[in-house]
C-alpha cells in the first residue's frame, strides 16, 4: 500500500524533509499518489509537515503507532508477520480469540488505546490512547501442556529485554510475571489457551501484554498511583512506541523458539537475569493469607522456591509481595 510505503520512507528519515519527487521515484508511484498518502496519514493522525518545494517531514515528536513504523524493525520470521495495528479495541486478546481458528501461528494485533483491558485474576488494565501499548500474539504451538506456563515466562524475558534495548534501563522481574522497576509495575501480561475436548491438547494461545510508555493526560489513577510507573519515568530518552513494540516481537520470537525446540533451560536462564530479589526475606500472600519467607531460587520449571523456618517449598501459583517481614499486617 502506498500510505504505508510513505510513512515507512518518512520513518526512516524522521525528523528530515524528502521530497515528493524522492518519494515518487523511489516507491514507484506518481507525486499525486504521494499527495494522497500524504493525505491519509494525516487524517489518521501522524503529524507530517510540509514545505513548498522542499518535502515532507515526519515529525521527530512524533509517536504514532502504525504497521509501517513497527515493520520497519522487525527481524522474525513468525511473529507479528501478519500485523494488524487498531486505535482502539475492547481488548486485544478478545480480538484474537473470536479469529483464532482462522489466523496464523504469531499473527499480532497491536492497539492505542482498550475500552476493557483485562489483567490476571479478572482485574482491569488501564489502557488510555497514546500513553502506552497494548499487544497480543496467537500462538499454535505444539508443546506439553506442562510447559504451557513458559509462553509466560518468554513474555516477560522478552518485555525486559525490549525495555532495555528501547528504553535505555534495565526493569526486573518480580515472580510470577510482573515487569517492575524500583518496585513500580511497569507492563501487565495475560495468558490465555485453549484446549481441544476430545484430544486435551493446545488448541491455541494468546499472550497480551500491556505497557505503560509515559503517563496519561490527567496522571494515573489515584487507587494505582502507589504500585504503577511508565518506562519514560525511568528511560533517559523518549521512548517511541513502534521501535518497543517491534523490539519486543524479536525477543518474543527467541523466546518462543526456544519453548518450541524444548530449551526451556536456556530461557530458564534468561528469566533468572531479571529476577533480583532471591535471598531476601518476601512476604507470600496465599489465600488471603500473608508469610513471612526467603525467596531461594527459580527452578527449571520457572517455580519459585521459597524457605519458611527452615523448611523449602515451591510456589506453583498464586501472589507474593516483595516486602520486609516487619511490614506485614
Amino acid at each position: 500500500m502506498v500510505r504505508d510505503d510513505v510513512l515507512r520512507t518518512l520513518e526512516m528519515h524522521r525528523g528530515e524533509l524528502v521530497s515528493g519527487g524522492t518519494l515518487a521515484r523511489e516507491l514507484g508511484v506518481s507525486r499525486t499518489a504521494v499527495w494522497k498518502a500524504i493525505t491519509t496519514l494525516r487524517e489518521m493522525g501522524f503529524p507530517i509537515e510540509s514545505i513548498s518545494g522542499e518535502g515532507y517531514c515526519l515529525a521527530e515528536s512524533s509517536d504514532a503507532l502504525s504497521e509501517a513504523g513497527i515493520t520497519m524493525e522487525l527481524k522474525t520470521n513468525c511473529i507479528a508477520r501478519n500485523l494488524c495495528v487498531l486505535s482502539t479495541i475492547d481488548s486485544t486478546n478478545n480480538y484474537l480469540k473470536e479469529l483464532a481458528s482462522s489466523l496464523p501461528d504469531g499473527y499480532a494485533v497491536v492497539a492505542d488505546c482498550q475500552t476493557a483491558g483485562r489483567g490476571r485474576l479478572g482485574r482491569s488494565f488501564l489502557s488510555p490512547s497514546g500513553s502506552g501499548v497494548y499487544i497480543s500474539i496467537l500462538l499454535h504451538p505444539t508443546i506439553p501442556l506442562e510447559r504451557i506456563n513458559m509462553i509466560t515466562v518468554g513474555a516477560a524475558v522478552a518485555l525486559c529485554e525490549a525495555i532495555t534495548e528501547a528504553a535505555g534501563f534495565e526493569p526486573d522481574i518480580k515472580w510470577v510475571n510482573d515487569v517492575l522497576k524500583n518496585g513500580k509495575k511497569l507492563c501487565g501480561i495475560l495468558t490465555e489457551a485453549s484446549m481441544e475436548a476430545e484430544t486435551g491438547q493446545l488448541s491455541y494461545a494468546i499472550v497480551g501484554v500491556g505497557i505503560n510508555v509515559r503517563t496519561p493526560e490527567g496522571g494515573l489513577p489515584e487507587e494505582i498511583r502507589e504500585i504503577a510507573g511508565c518506562l519514560e519515568d525511568f528511560a533517559p530518552h523518549p521512548v517511541r512506541r513502534n521501535a518497543l513494540t517491534a523490539s519486543f516481537f524479536n525477543h518474543m520470537e527467541s523466546c518462543y523458539e526456544l519453548i518450541v525446540s524444548g530449551n526451556t533451560e536456556a530461557l530458564i536462564d534468561r528469566y533468572r537475569s531479571f529476577i533480583h530479589f532471591l535471598g531476601e526475606p518476601i512476604t507470600v500472600i496465599r489465600s488471603g493469607v500473608k508469610e513471612a519467607a526467603t525467596a531461594v531460587a527459580i527452578n527449571s520449571s520457572g517455580h519459585l522456591i521459597i524457605e519458611q523456618n527452615g523448611q523449602q517449598s515451591t510456589m506453583l501459583a498464586g501472589e507474593i509481595s516483595i516486602r520486609l517481614p516487619e511490614q506485614v499486617r
